[in-house]
């Protein structure tokens, strides 16, 4: 039986990170003193004249808590047929697990090829820790 109290007697137990929070925007500002991040023009849908097309620059921050150590880190960007158009692996380091370490992720010329409901997933290890849908529509331009 488990002491609510005590330590969790599995190897991993809280230890493993959770993702808390994933966001896209245009631009992360970040204060070189505190590590206090600015997110600028959060968004959920992209517009775009036609497909295929290229975004020219967006940025991605993930949150994590519950980790400890070393964790690798992937971030990966699909479409709606599940067609995986980036994919990024780095590293969190957690010095506790009370720590809130975010990721922040600039992603430059993503290549979109479909319309609908694109998915950035986040994996510690390689499990899914967390998940964030956007939409690429195509807008008829202004007569």
């Amino acid at each position: 039986m488990n002491d609510l109290t005590g330590p969790d007697p599995s190897p991993l137990g809280s230890e493993r990170p959770i993702c808390i929070a994933i966001v896209i925007c245009n631009e992360v500002i970040e204060d070189k003193t505190t590590h206090n991040k600015t997110l600028v023009s959060i968004f959920n849908t992209i517009g775009t004249p036609g497909l295929p097309c290229q975004h020219p620059r967006l940025f991605i921050m993930a949150s994590f808590t519950d980790g400890r150590g070393r964790w690798p880190i992937t971030f990966r960007i699909a479409g709606p047929s599940g067609k995986v158009i980036m994919r990024l692996d780095g590293e969190a380091h957690f010095a506790n697990p009370l720590d809130v370490v975010d990721v922040v992720l600039q992603v430059r010329g993503l290549q979109l090829e479909e319309a609908g409901e694109h998915t950035v997933d986040v994996l510690a290890g390689s499990e899914l820790r967390g998940s964030r849908r956007f939409s690429v529509v195509v807008q008829a331009e202004a007569t």
